[in-house]
């Protein structure tokens, strides 16, 4: 991997990002001072680093891993599309570009594409529905569950928004054959139950790319698809999904409401009522905790918290993972350790909750998922006038959005870009944001 010129932005993608270091600590590494290093991350494209500390440069960032390699790729990507002159890696693959859709409806041409970087997970992604003939069997519905666990492993890894479209257009074919296909009664209710847990899906991913109406419009489809065929696990899993929407709403001040989420975790808690302690409660808790945390009720907010914890515990020792959903499976103790933290942030507990931060990055989780803690975590650094340690989160963050494909995520860092603005520092990490942010904006 080669750099064919060092500008501020190169340098710090290489600290920052690739080795997140300090400055001091840089400057150990690279044989210099820490002034050299300030200067450094000054430069420009018309006057780059040169000569021995341009050498210098280049056998650090010849030293890395494969994994910090990747990182500073991406993020040196990411900066590169503001529209400014920077170098690129002679290596860096070009973009792909994909479509648009608006709440289930294809966009005009000449929108702008929603493309958060090089992602290709919807190639590998198949979901099989019934042929062209009318009669739908138990091994359709057997094979569509198959691809939304396929589809829900792939949200995982990539994030919601470079799926949500291939997302759409199948839930669209599965609803039209319900509507057309013959089947028993048996596998009437089978495929029933499992397009209505791909709406559930979609309407998460949706959720994901910050599409709130189309995902209100999966929830609603997938409770009617839920009562149609009487399966009140489903009936629950969008009672949850829905809850968690109506929170973030409320939390991001366009809507929602805390006292509607709270009947829904309540449904979802009656209908799940005498099922074995496992993950399933652990999410009913941890759902409830996020409403009684932004309704500031602290002794509430704790006794969920408990309650999930405990939950989580028992299913950590009585409930195999591959026993249970594969929707459910990213109830981990990351999971609750990070909505943990976010009540106390809600509550204006900060100190605590950044502290809480850190413990949940610590447990194994997925990409999109740690990727999400980290820009909460760095927001609340934001709020605690940590602008330094808010920005070095916040650049991380923005690299892994190059692979993990979230406009939630993105709009997590919203307040770090506001303070950032205020305090007259962080350029590269406004650059940057403003850059993904432009790729989310319709025109």
């Amino acid at each position: 991997m080669v750099v064919r010129q060092w500008t501020r932005c190169e340098v710090r993608a290489l600290r920052v990002v690739a080795l997140r270091l300090t400055q001091e600590k840089f400057a150990e590494r690279a044989g210099y001072s820490a002034a050299a290093v300030g200067k450094w991350e000054r430069a420009t494209s018309e006057r780059p680093v040169r000569g021995e500390s341009a050498q210098d440069l280049d056998t650090v960032l010849a030293q890395l891993d494969p994994e910090q390699r990747a990182r500073f790729r991406s993020a040196v990507d990411i900066l590169d599309d503001d529209g400014a002159k920077h170098a690129r890696s002679a290596t860096s693959p070009p973009r792909a570009v994909r479509g648009e859709y608006r709440d289930g409806q294809k966009a005009d041409g000449d929108v702008k594409r929603r493309e958060f970087g090089k992602l290709t997970a919807t190639t590998a992604l198949a979901i099989t529905l019934p042929g062209n003939h009318n009669r739908i069997g138990m091994s359709d519905a057997q094979r569509l569950s198959d691809d939304i666990d396929a589809l829900d492993k792939a949200d995982q890894q990539s994030g919601g928004a470079v799926l949500v479209d291939f997302a759409v257009q199948h839930l669209g074919k599965a609803k039209e054959r319900l509507l057309t296909g013959v089947f028993a009664d048996r596998s009437g209710r089978a495929f029933t139950t499992a397009t209505g847990e791909l709406s559930v899906l979609t309407g998460w991913l949706a959720y994901d790319s910050d599409r709130q109406a189309l995902a209100q419009s999966c929830y609603a489809d997938a409770m009617a698809l839920g009562v149609e065929a009487g399966d009140t696990e489903l009936i629950a899993h969008t009672c949850l999904y829905a809850a968690n929407q109506a929170i973030s709403l409320v939390r991001s001040g366009r809507g929602g409401s805390l006292h509607r989420a709270l009947q829904l975790i309540d449904r979802a808690r009656d209908l799940m009522r005498g099922r074995p302690p496992g993950r399933i409660h652990a999410l009913i808790a941890i759902r409830e905790a996020q409403a009684r945390g932004l309704l500031g009720e602290l002794q509430a907010f704790e006794r969920a918290v408990a309650t999930a914890h405990r939950e989580l515990e028992c299913a950590v020792q009585y409930e195999p993972l591959e026993a249970v959903p594969q929707w459910l499976r990213f109830v981990t103790h990351s999971e609750v350790a990070d909505h943990e933290a976010r009540g106390y942030a809600d509550i204006g507990k900060l100190g605590r909750a950044v502290e809480l931060y850190c413990a949940a990055m610590q447990h194994p989780a997925a990409p999109r998922n740690i990727t999400n803690i980290r820009a909460w975590s760095a927001a609340t650094r934001a709020a605690l006038g940590d602008i330094n340690g808010a920005l070095e989160e916040g650049m991380t963050v923005l690299a892994d959005l190059s692979t993990v494909s979230s406009t939630r995520t993105l709009r997590h860092l919203e307040p770090v870009r506001t303070a950032a603005a205020r305090a007259g520092v962080g350029a590269d990490f406004r650059a940057a944001y403003d850059s993904l942010d432009q790729k989310v904006i319709t025109a």
